[in-house]
């Protein structure tokens, strides 16, 4: 049963800005997921060969 006075327009626009926002929630925790999931290799030390030596 619904409710005898209920103004569907009227709730739309109440809950567009409450859905806006989960939507750009969702959009941001899936940027943060795909950034964090497709990093670098780890290996963030250059190789032993790729350093020059400048003791002398």
């Amino acid at each position: 049963m619904s409710a005898p006075d209920t103004n569907i327009e009227r709730q739309k626009t109440r809950h567009i800005p409450m859905l806006r926002g989960v939507w750009i929630g969702l959009l941001i925790a899936a940027g943060v997921a795909f950034v964090a999931l497709s990093g670098d290799s780890g290996s963030e030390t250059a190789s032993p060969a790729a350093v020059s030596d400048t003791s002398g």
